[in-house]
């Protein structure tokens, strides 16, 4: 049995902890280690899925942004040179560039980083359903309402 591919969920993060909203709309917080159902550690492995794509999306445009900018520098060190205005002035701009080469190399260092752990996030939502939906599915399903008494745990 296959499961079903893992819906995308939006979370935020803030002082409060990290808030997911789920697919269906449902809303929930987390801020520490209170998460105690399947449901919840794949809505947060999700959400956290989620908060590594918007982040990975974020690393890709400063990587665009810095080689943009690292253009016009060429561009400005061109005309600087052609109009012979001095040399502190270009050394400057030519370390700008420098700065902005080394930013867009992090960025995209940092990106592929964050890919790896959203996939691991999907991963993990996704083995989550396959290796414990079935138990979970039937504790819920129960019409038990309390636990067994200690007895019940310790007969062999």
């Amino acid at each position: 049995m296959q499961p079903n591919p893992p819906v995308p969920h939006t979370a935020t993060v803030d002082d409060k902890g990290i808030h997911v909203t789920t697919a269906s709309g449902k809303s929930r917080t987390y801020s520490g280690g209170e998460v105690i159902t399947l449901t919840q550690v794949i809505d947060l492995a999700e959400g956290a899925a989620t908060l590594c794509q918007t982040t990975s999306e974020a690393c890709l445009a400063l990587v665009d942004e810095s080689e943009q900018v690292a253009a016009d520098c060429d561009v400005l060190i061109a005309e600087i040179t052609e109009k012979g205005v001095g040399d502190n002035l270009i050394g400057k701009c030519e370390h700008l560039k420098e700065q902005l080469e080394l930013q867009a190399a992090a960025a995209k260092k940092l990106h592929d980083q964050i890919q790896g752990g959203e996939e691991a996030c999907r991963t993990a939502s996704a083995n989550a359903e396959v290796r414990h939906g079935g138990i979970f599915r039937a504790v819920a399903d129960s019409p038990l309402t309390k636990p067994a008494e200690r007895d019940f745990y310790n007969a062999r």
